[in-house]
C-alpha cells in the first residue's frame, strides 16, 4: 500500500505542476465560465433560469465536462509512453515494485491531477452563484455529486485509454485520432451519421446529466435517459477502463518475458 499510495503521490504531483495543464484548462473555463453566464431572455442564463438546483447543478459539470475530458486525454497521453520512451521502465523492472503496482498508481496519480482543477472550478462556480444569489446553497452539493456521476467516470474512461494507446502508436497520432473520437462517439447524431454516441459507450456525461439531473444542454427539452441508462452507462466505462488497465499490465508481462 505504502508503494501504491507513493507513486500516487509522485504522479500526481510531476502532472498537477505542468504547465500546459493549466494553461489549457484555464482556456476551457474562461470560454465555458463566459458562456454560462451570458445573460438570456429567461433570466441571467439558460442555466440559471428558475430551474431546480440540483438540474442546474448537473448543467454546469456537464458543460464543462463536454470538452474537459477531450483535453484530459491529450494530456495525460504522453504520461506512461515518457517512462517507456526514457527507459525508466527497465529501471522501474529491477526494483520491488510490482507492474500492478505501478500502473494502477501511474493511474489514479494522473486522474486524480486531471480531475482536480475541475473540481475546484465547479464548487467554486457553485459558491459564486449562492453568494451572488443566483442559486441556492443547494447547487454547491448537487454539484458535487454531479462531478463524481458526470465528470468523474468521463475522466477515468479517457485516461485509461490515453495511457495505453500510446504505447502502441505515436503521441501525436493517438492525441489527433482521440480528438476525432470524442466529438464522433459522443456528440453525432447517430440517426445522421454512424456513432457510438446513443449508446451506453458514450462518455461525454449526458446518461448521467439526463438520467440523475434532468440535464438538457445540447439535447432536446426531453429528457431522454432514465436512471438506469446511467447507472449502466458508468459501469460500462469503468469495465472499459477495468479491461484496458488489465490489458496494459499484461503488455509489460509479455515484453519483460521477452526482455
Amino acid at each position: 500500500m505504502s508503494q501504491l499510495l507513493g507513486v500516487i503521490r509522485h504522479e500526481f504531483t510531476m502532472s498537477i505542476r505542468r504547465v500546459g495543464l493549466w494553461i489549457a484548462y484555464l482556456i476551457v473555463f474562461a470560454f465555458f465560465s463566459v458562456s454560462l453566464f451570458t445573460p438570456s431572455d429567461s433570466g441571467p442564463s439558460d442555466v440559471f433560469s428558475s430551474k431546480p438546483p440540483w438540474q442546474e447543478a448537473g448543467e454546469v459539470v456537464y458543460l464543462f465536462n463536454m470538452l474537459m475530458p477531450l483535453i484530459a486525454g491529450i494530456l495525460a497521453a504522453d504520461r506512461m509512453q515518457r517512462d517507456v520512451r526514457l527507459g525508466l521502465r527497465e529501471l522501474q523492472t529491477s526494483t520491488p515494485l510490482k507492474r500492478p503496482t505501478y500502473i494502477l498508481g501511474k493511474y489514479v496519480g494522473v486522474l486524480l491531477s486531471e480531475l482536480t482543477p475541475m473540481f475546484l472550478w465547479v464548487v467554486a462556480i457553485g459558491i459564486f452563484t449562492t453568494v451572488t444569489g443566483l442559486t441556492s446553497p443547494a447547487i454547491i452539493g448537487g454539484i458535487v455529486a454531479a462531478f463524481f456521476a458526470i465528470a468523474a467516470p468521463s475522466f477515468a474512461f479517457v485516461v485509461a485509454f490515453s495511457l495505453a494507446c500510446p504505447l502502441i502508436m505515436p503521441v501525436r497520432v493517438y492525441q489527433i485520432l482521440f480528438t476525432g473520437y470524442w466529438f464522433w462517439g459522443n456528440f453525432l447524431n447517430a440517426k445522421v451519421f454512424p456513432s457510438v454516441s446513443d449508446t451506453l459507450l458514450n462518455s461525454s456525461g449526458i446518461y448521467a446529466s439526463q438520467g440523475f439531473f434532468r440535464g438538457t444542454i445540447s439535447q432536446t427539452e426531453e429528457v431522454l435517459r432514465t436512471p438506469l441508462e446511467a447507472w449502466l452507462n458508468i459501469l460500462v466505462l469503468s469495465l472499459c477502463a477495468g479491461i484496458v488497465l488489465v490489458a496494459l499490465e499484461r503488455v509489460f508481462a509479455w515484453q519483460a518475458k521477452r526482455a
